[in-house]
């Protein structure tokens, strides 16, 4: 049986002990696979995109360690992380504006945990959609397992991110949950966020196509209109990097 070499500490593998990924390369499965989240699709994954995993989990655990961790103990009702998720768990830090994406491990039984994470930018977020799968348990019996698939831009690593979650109505309170925090759900409460953005777009598009008409388009007006459209579809989102940008340069190394 031929053997390989990991690509990223060049540890000898076998069949047993080794990863393939898409790309063709092998990781081995005893020190660097575990570098990665479980629910990181390692095979669908190039040797690039592990390498950019693993960065991401050892800066996320970092800001884990020195943000999420000390706000679970948070009395301020707005500083309280808001859980969603099972396997783990998601993790959404309203006043930092950032999510964690979490695994947490054991060195035996419930004893010596510890805490892997994947930190994002809740500004970054900009699709949430609901997957279920049928998949046959250990006894030959059928199981729908759900999840919620979390996208992300300007992300570097996993993304998006298939999260398991318990229940379809599980998704549905994360759809809302979210909604609301961009201030794009069609509520009584949030109505008057929506008409405004809806009218900063129509007037951003008349300009546009004034513009045109009078052959005075430019890349500043080409660039507003896609913000006011982008706005109006997926919420302001400037306090939430702004926030997120902040705690962030608190990270130390």
């Amino acid at each position: 049986m031929a053997k390989h070499n990991c690509a990223i500490c060049g540890a000898e593998v076998g069949l047993i002990s080794e990863q393939k990924l898409a790309d063709g390369n092998y990781i081995c499965r005893k020190v660097c696979a575990k570098k990665c989240l479980k629910i990181f699709n390692k095979v669908e994954a190039t040797l690039d995109s592990v390498n950019a995993h693993i960065e991401q989990v050892e800066y996320g655990t970092r800001v884990w360690n020195q943000i999420f961790e000390p706000l679970k103990k948070a009395k301020k009702k707005e500083e309280k992380l808001k859980q969603f998720g099972t396997n783990g768990a998601l993790f959404v830090s309203p006043s930092t504006g950032l999510v964690a994406v979490t695994e947490n491990r054991y060195k035996i039984f419930i004893f010596g945990k510890t805490t892997l994470a994947c930190v994002y930018r809740l500004a970054d977020l900009y699709g949430y959609e609901y997957e279920s799968e049928e998949v046959k348990t250990s006894d030959g019996k059928k199981e729908t397992k759900h999840y919620c698939v979390l996208n992300f831009i300007n992300t570097p690593g996993m993304s998006p991110v298939r999260m398991p979650i318990r229940h379809p109505n599980e998704y549905e309170t994360m759809s809302k949950y979210f909604d609301t925090q961009f201030g794009i759900q069609k509520t009584l409460g949030n109505i008057k966020n929506t008409w405004k953005n809806q009218i900063n777009a129509a007037k951003a598009v008349a300009g546009a196509v004034k513009a045109v008409k009078d052959g005075t388009v430019d890349e500043a007006v080409a660039e507003n209109t896609i913000d006011a459209l982008d706005t109006m579809q997926y919420g302001d989102r400037t306090e939430w990097i702004q926030k997120a940008d902040a705690a962030l340069a608190s990270v130390q190394k």
